[in-house]
């Protein structure tokens, strides 16, 4: 195998750990806003929650790499459409 490959992946082990941070912040920045300013409620509210820990609970503790990508992409899926209600709704 490659070690210029082998350096690669071992680069991104190491930014996982600064991605899952940096991801779970911002979706837990846009929801505790949308939250205050009252957007969430009701069904919404408790659906946007759970999405919001069943990302943050996979990125955690994924048993691979596939699993902590699916775990990335709903907690980045879930920023996305939290922006989106907040701007839709200004």
């Amino acid at each position: 195998m490659d070690p210029k490959a082998d350096d690669d992946v071992m680069f991104l082990l190491r930014q996982s750990g600064r991605a899952t941070v940096l991801a779970t912040v911002v979706s837990l920045w846009c929801l505790v806003r949308l939250w205050r300013v009252g957007e969430l409620y009701g069904a919404s509210r408790t659906i946007f929650c759970v999405s919001f820990v069943a990302a943050v609970v996979t990125q955690l503790f994924a048993p691979n790499v596939g699993v902590w990508i699916l775990g990335m992409v709903a907690q980045v899926a879930l920023a996305i459409v939290l922006v989106l209600k907040q701007q839709l709704s200004e």
